[in-house]
């Protein structure tokens, strides 16, 4: 075999080596929620879903709900279950657009969140205040201090180097080696 073949074929195995290991080291994403993105919902949710493509963690305030005008509803803890976080939500205000925001950690580490649009049809029932003094852990009074939402990014706003960076730079100190070692071959043997 000759020593330009050889090359090639290295050059061929390193690209579909790098080729094949570029999705295993993707982050998680969001896969589906319910509520789904756009959609108009009839009736007032008492959960929220989010499915990622792998599996996450979710602290406490991981989720939060919100409306244009300020309207934020009660939500509950979230609740994991590999690639499914399930959070109980209390809806508060009028009919109109709202957004989930998310902040979740993929099992790698890195911090994945993003924000879902949809519309509400009906009106919630707007937040109950009485002139009796409620002991700190009444619901109303946990969900002020607890859900504040987290901090809104694009879904791709990731910590870290992008996965394709480190395709492109191996496949880049891939070439340069097969393209030394040919111009090494070249190179007149006897001086």
């Amino acid at each position: 075999m000759s020593f330009r073949r050889l090359a090639a074929t290295l050059l061929l195995a390193g690209a579909a080596v790098l080729g094949t290991a570029l999705p295993a080291s993707a982050h998680a994403e969001l896969k589906s929620s319910d509520p789904a993105k756009g959609a108009s919902l009839a009736q007032l949710p008492t959960t929220l879903t989010l499915t990622f493509t792998e599996a996450v963690t979710a602290k406490v305030d991981a989720v939060a709900v919100s409306s244009p005008g300020g309207v934020r509803w009660i939500v509950g803890t979230p609740a994991v279950a590999g690639t499914v976080v399930t959070v109980p939500v209390q809806p508060v205000g009028p009919a109109g657009p709202y957004v989930i925001e998310y902040r979740v950690n993929s099992d790698d580490g890195h911090t994945v969140s993003g924000a879902i649009d949809f519309t509400l049809a009906v009106d919630a029932p707007a937040p109950t205040t009485t002139t009796t003094e409620a002991p700190a852990t009444t619901p109303e009074v946990v969900a002020t201090e607890s859900t504040q939402p987290p901090a809104a990014q694009p879904a791709a706003a990731e910590t870290g180097m992008p996965t394709w960076v480190w395709f492109v730079a191996g496949l880049v100190v891939l070439v340069a080696l097969v393209v030394g070692l040919l111009l090494r071959s070249r190179r007149p043997s006897g001086k």
